[in-house]
């Protein structure tokens, strides 16, 4: 996964699956999303697509899962961020530093659109051919 901070006029958040298939990248403005906040986000990101996978082609559309993306003030270390994953819900937690509310409510509602085209898959799914791969 990666993030990417966009200068100039604004434009709102995106998530964008890469053709190759190696993830989504993540377009922030950087009102949005602090220098700062863009590693360790994209960190998490990769971290938790690990547990999920795209839909096989035909195959039904899961449930809804709602995502949230909450600022917790005065965290202990502000580039902690962290995330709970559940079958029912999923919650991100960042620094409000790293993230403005507008980006964080704008993911919390792409996220929860597109979780219907995602399944999550067992610990180990993605190595399957890594090493051939590299």
């Amino acid at each position: 996964m990666r993030v990417e901070r966009v200068e100039g006029e604004y434009i709102a958040p995106e998530i964008i699956d890469l053709e190759d298939g190696s993830g989504c990248l993540f377009r922030l403005h950087v009102s949005d999303i602090s220098e700062d906040g863009a590693k360790p986000l994209a960190d998490l990101l990769t971290a938790q697509a690990k547990r999920w996978a795209p839909r096989p082609p035909g195959a039904p559309l899961g449930p809804v899962i709602p995502v949230a993306w909450e600022r917790v003030p005065n965290p202990p270390d502000p580039l902690a961020i962290g995330v709970k994953d559940s079958a029912t819900a999923i919650t991100y937690t960042v620094d409000p530093s790293l993230l403005s509310q507008r980006a964080a409510d704008y993911l919390s509602r792409l996220d929860t659109e597109r979780s219907p085209y995602w399944q999550r898959v067992p610990e180990g799914y993605h190595d399957d051919g890594a090493e051939e791969a590299e």
